[in-house]
């Protein structure tokens, strides 16, 4: 009998491949300079202008990656079954690199870290010179795939857009309001992400009544990074998700991309595919890297071409990204690849 191939959207894989590349882009700060008093006025603002980008488009990486976890949710028609099936997929993801983490926590620092909530969730422990972890995605989508269902579970139209209406408008006059009060709401409370229920819903069920508004969302997009940008010179302590910016911008996103003919393309798919794999091993790199830095005392900042560029920054980041893809290489041909795609 031939095998079956598995039909893949191309859309779907190219934001993936965008939200991982965000990813790696926010946690490896491959372009980062060293700016003081000293610095000529050309390079902070050069400097400046990075940074914000950073802020602005690279964290639109997690909330595209749930928006689109949530639309395929919605998209299976979820029954108790489907969600049986796609929990326990979940939970052995998180299982495994949740112990995978701590041993490696243990073999590198010879330490048990103290038993937490936050360790629990997948948070904890933090890596040397990498933060921390970055299983608490994992954690919060299984939440998210329960909540979904629940949700989905609702027979009223008019109830569920009443949930709907009221959970989007609160979650963005609450990230408002924090922003205005200058209060951060940490990055890995679900508070973030449980508007894109009701948003990847909306779009797997009415696409084109939702995607049709693509250039106002653009556009509230950039209205509200000028904002945010602004609060930022002022000194304003910003949440990293919790921000009207980053919805409309993973929705902006979202939005152009699935309404694109986009071909088939086998980086885009090896991206996508691979984009679990990418985003759970690149920290444990850059963490033994940066220790081994640390072990040479090699300096993290060095001027090339009178521009105070961090070559460091830029060698470590590029290392772990071949070292990341040569340990996806390895493992997806073992037992381990259901670990990684």
């Amino acid at each position: 009998m031939k095998t079956k191939k598995i039909e893949r959207d191309n859309r779907l894989d190219a934001l993936k491949a965008i939200s991982i590349i965000f990813v790696l882009m926010w946690h490896l700060r491959p372009i980062s300079f060293l700016v003081n008093n000293n610095t000529h006025v050309i390079i902070a603002i050069i400097a400046r202008i990075i940074r914000d980008l950073e802020l602005q488009v690279s964290l639109t990486a997690v909330p595209l990656f749930f928006l689109v976890s949530l639309y395929l949710f919605f998209v299976k028609k979820p029954d108790k079954e489907y969600l049986k099936i796609r929990l326990i997929k979940l939970a052995k993801l998180f299982a495994f690199w949740s112990i995978f983490h701590n041993i490696f926590l243990f073999v590198v620092t010879r330490e048990f870290p103290d038993f937490s909530w936050d360790i629990l969730t997948g948070l904890k422990p933090s890596l040397p010179f990498a933060g921390d972890s970055v299983f608490y995605f994992l954690f919060n989508l299984m939440v998210l795939t329960i909540v979904s269902f629940l949700y989905y579970q609702i027979n009223s139209s008019k109830i569920v857009k009443i949930i709907s209406s009221v959970a989007v408008i609160f979650s963005l006059l609450y990230f408002e309001a924090v922003s205005i009060a200058n209060y951060n709401i940490p990055y890995h409370w679900l508070s973030n992400f449980l508007l894109y229920i009701p948003i990847a819903f909306y779009i797997a069920n009415y696409s084109n009544q939702v995607l049709k508004f693509r250039f106002f969302y653009f556009l509230t997009y950039i209205l509200f990074s000028i904002h945010d940008i602004y609060l930022r010179i002022y000194g304003y302590n910003q949440s990293i998700y919790g921000r009207i910016s980053i919805v409309f911008g993973a929705l902006t996103i979202f939005s152009y991309v699935y309404t694109l003919k986009i071909p088939e393309n086998w980086c885009i798919q090896k991206l996508s595919q691979y984009s679990l794999g990418l985003f759970a091993i690149h920290k444990y790199w850059q963490s033994l890297l940066f220790l081994l830095v640390k072990h040479y005392e090699l300096s993290l900042f060095t001027s090339l071409a009178a521009i105070p560029l961090n070559i460091i920054f830029s060698l470590v980041g590029a290392l772990v990204v071949l070292l990341t893809i040569f340990s996806i290489y390895l493992l997806k041909s073992t037992s381990l690849k259901q670990f990684i795609a």
